[in-house]
């Protein structure tokens, strides 16, 4: 997914007085900027439709809102957005946008999407104008406004937009630091690339490129580098040390749950091939990166000079190499979108020249040939084992191309909502376990472990149960994002065949020793669980690391128990449980 597109920058300063031209080329180049900016804008807006996993965002914002905290249940501290940034963000546009949260996350992906390229579509001019005004192409930029996916996840109420604005930033900064590397500035560029862990985890690898590359063309000093990186470092080690003591984790519910540390990278190249097939990427990337190289070759610039392009295509490099390591994402594409982003920077707009007016031409042949409706492998996408087109599953489940609303999403399954309805009405606390419609399957005698809560609903969809369960009431959700024993079980038999994310379901054995109300020994109706398999859950629940793994996260949040959580959370963030749970009840309580 990267391509060597480094093309230096220009020598420094001119002092040559302007020609009549250079107004033209101003000009010009700022419709290069704008116009891709502007289209982008529209067809984000176009395909704009909050997903599950965008709603699930909400429940959180509200409860902070509400004044809860940020958790998704009162009686249970269990962090299950994966972007710290955005859902702080969606906190502050909560807190002054009335209406609809969910279509203020979507409208807020667009905006921070369309920003965001126009803060990189400038930095790139910037890199190819240091000597003075030049007309400029757009090459880069109509690789992305031709890949629909990009437009998808501007408006999916995601942190993508976020990502896409952090990712320009970055650029834009280093390409300042080349040009104008003033010491009193240093501290706020470390600043902005060390925020990359707090919009996402593995934007770290994409911090320390950029911090890499500061430190290239800036220079410091051993004193001056030092109070970089701990400006880089400052507020994401405030906020894991917060993290550990009120989670008792090192990493968000989801990343531990998609386990980061595992290896599959045969999937995570057919992940690749599932995003860049369809689309014929390899056209574009190719002339780009032949673009560059014969650049390179024919310039032979200095390394200070070609280091600023370089950075943002190691760091793409980097990335995508990640994301092929450890088995790419359900999502179709989306992990992809940064690597591409990154990629492409340098080459958004280039020079005007014989050879670079030919692969712009190229490129816009190649953009239109993909984007039309003759080719509608681009808008959808094949599901398979590997990956799913959001957009069109979402379509499906909501009957609206444009599910801006978070009410779009709870109309869509009155099944649900009838059953929240049904467990609220019980006159004794329960635990409600769907059907496979959705509807209630039985209304069971719930345990202690909840709280206030008096209802216990299952939350295999959690954006849409999170929007229609008060917030007063308890989730469990099972697929281990947002459950504390689900997100450390162990992967289920056959789990590699699943998407990632879908690896640990949570299983009925584990559901009721959770839920149930322990006078209750057997559920008839569920074959896979018996009642000594129940109470052997039950047992392995109640002792050593498993006992300390719920009580971080269920005692209240005392100054000891955040000490407690702070100190073991290495510890409980490597802790596995046996799907087994006669191997867990051997493992955590010892021989009977």
């Amino acid at each position: 997914m990267t391509t060597a597109t480094a093309i230096s920058a220009a020598p420094a300063e001119s002092t040559v007085p302007e020609s009549p031209r250079v107004p033209r080329a101003r000009w010009g180049n700022a419709l290069a900027v704008a116009l891709p900016v502007l289209a982008l804008a529209v067809l984000g807006w176009r395909h704009r439709a909050l997903t599950d996993d965008g709603t699930i965002f909400l429940r959180t914002v509200r409860q902070i809102l509400a004044g809860h905290g940020p958790t998704v249940n009162l009686s249970e501290r269990v962090e299950a957005d994966t972007s710290t940034l955005w859902q702080w963000l969606l906190v502050v546009f909560g807190a002054v946008t009335p209406g609809d949260l969910g279509f203020t996350a979507v409208l807020a992906g667009i905006l921070l999407t369309a920003a965001g390229f126009a803060v990189a579509l400038d930095a790139t001019r910037r890199l190819h104008t240091t000597a003075g005004p030049r007309h400029l192409l757009p090459a880069g930029a109509l690789v992305l406004l031709a890949v629909p996916v990009f437009w998808d996840f501007a408006g999916s109420g995601l942190d993508s937009g976020l990502g896409t604005f952090w990712l320009a930033g970055c650029w834009w900064l280093l390409v300042r630091a080349h040009r104008f590397p003033e010491a009193r500035s240093r501290a706020a560029y470390a600043v902005w690339a060390g925020l990359g862990f707090l919009v996402r985890p593995d934007f770290a690898i994409v911090t320390a490129v950029f911090l890499t590359g500061l430190w290239w063309v800036q220079r410091p000093g051993l004193r001056q580098a030092a109070g970089q990186l701990a400006a880089a470092l400052a507020l994401p080690v405030a906020y894991e040390i917060f993290r550990a003591g009120y989670y008792g984790l090192l990493v968000p519910m989801p990343g531990l749950t998609k386990e980061p540390g595992d290896s599959d990278p045969v999937r995570g190249l057919r992940y690749a091939a599932d995003f860049a097939g369809p689309l014929w990427l390899y056209v574009p990337l190719a002339l780009l990166g032949a673009l560059a190289v014969a650049h390179l070759l024919r310039s032979r610039p200095a390394p200070a000079r070609w280091v600023v392009p370089l950075v943002p295509v190691a760091a793409a490099a980097l990335h995508a190499g990640y994301v092929v390591r450890i088995g790419g994402d359900y999502m179709h594409g989306r992990m992809l979108l940064p690597a591409l982003f990154l990629a492409l920077l340098p080459v958004l707009l280039v020079p005007v020249r014989a050879g670079t007016i030919a692969v712009a031409a190229a490129t816009s042949v190649w953009a239109v040939a993909v984007v039309g409706p003759w080719h509608p492998a681009a808008y959808h996408a094949r599901d398979t084992a590997i990956s799913i087109r959001v957009r069109d599953s979402d379509i499906a489940l909501t009957g609206s191309p444009n599910a801006d609303h978070v009410a779009a999403w709870t109309a869509a399954f009155p099944k649900l909502r009838d059953a929240v309805a049904e467990g609220m009405a019980a006159d004794r606390p329960v635990f409600v376990r769907l059907a496979p419609d959705m509807s209630v399957g039985q209304l069971l005698p719930l345990g202690p472990g909840h709280g206030s809560s008096r209802v216990s609903f299952p939350g295999g969809f959690l954006g849409v149960t999170g929007a229609l369960v008060p917030l007063d009431q308890y989730i469990v959700e099972t697929w281990g994002l947002a459950n504390t024993v689900g997100a450390h079980l162990e992967y289920a038999p056959g789990a590699h065949r699943n998407w990632p994310g879908h690896r640990k379901p949570l299983g009925d054995v584990w559901l009721l020793a959770l839920e149930l109300d322990p006078s209750v020994a057997d559920v008839p109706g569920i074959a896979a669980v018996t009642p000594a398999s129940l109470a052997a859950a039950r047992h392995a629940l109640g002792c050593g690391d498993l006992r300390e793994l719920l009580a971080s996260v269920r005692e209240p949040l005392t100054a000891s128990r955040f000490l407690r959580n702070l100190t073991g959370a290495y510890h409980r963030t490597a802790l596995r449980i046996p799907r087994d749970p006669f191997a867990a009840e051997a493992k955590f309580c010892g021989a009977r």
